[in-house]
């Protein structure tokens, strides 16, 4: 594995001591679990998460699917510039949960993914959406869009997607499109403790519906049989 740049080496500061799950606050997390839940019949699955951190929202997921895991990270050491270290054609199931807007070379992170994928694996992955309604109404009154950064001063994201813009990448990865969703429409108090649990779902599964305006992309993709 090739030394780290800058931009990794302040990354993996950054996140060190960084906890994975949590659900009130990362949403993309819970419905990415519902899709996993859902389109990985898999039985006892091999299970690998880019962006693991301390591996908790990927032990909920192995749990829930009875199968294995294994944790990548930059706090852990690894480094997704480079080749990824699970061997071609051994991986049932791939998590990047809010990974792809942090990398330089995102084409070949998923030219990475789809080589560890078996033949019908599945890839679950969010980003932050460029074109959701709030950043929309933002750049039409004259505001900066939401996790889009111009300073070294933030979470280091490097590239923000657009719904299509993700989808394309996607498929010229040779990964065939599923399903793309929104954990979040349209609604800036899902992630607050009093906020309806019967609300939260309409707004979730809005999402379903209409992803190209929700806060996050959420793409669930396969590697052809």
């Amino acid at each position: 594995m090739g030394s780290p740049n800058q931009h990794q080496l302040s990354q993996a500061t950054l996140y060190k001591g960084y906890k994975s799950l949590d659900f009130q606050n990362k949403i993309y997390q819970e419905k990415a679990l519902a899709l996993a839940l859902k389109y990985c019949q898999i039985e006892n699955p091999q299970i690998v998460e880019l962006g693991s951190a301390d591996d908790t929202f990927l032990d909920l997921v192995v749990s829930k699917l009875k199968g294995k895991g294994r944790g990548l990270d930059i706090t852990k050491g690894d480094n997704f510039e480079e080749p990824l270290s699970p061997k071609s054609n051994s991986t049932d199931l791939v998590i990047a949960l809010e990974v792809i807007e942090h990398l330089f070379d995102t084409d070949f992170f998923l030219t990475e993914i789809y080589r560890i994928l078996k033949p019908g694996g599945l890839l679950i992955l969010s980003t932050p959406n460029l074109a959701s309604i709030t950043n929309r109404l933002k750049l039409l009154l004259g505001g900066y869009p939401k996790y889009l950064e111009y300073s070294s001063q933030g979470a280091g994201h490097l590239h923000l997607y657009t719904l299509p813009i993700l989808r394309s990448q996607i498929i010229s990865a040779k990964l065939r499109i599923l399903v793309s969703a929104s954990p979040n429409f349209l609604c800036p108090f899902i992630t607050k403790s009093w906020f309806p649990k019967s609300l939260k779902n309409l707004f979730m599964s809005l999402g379903d519906y209409l992803p190209q305006f929700g806060s996050h992309l959420l793409i669930v993709a396969q590697k052809n049989v």
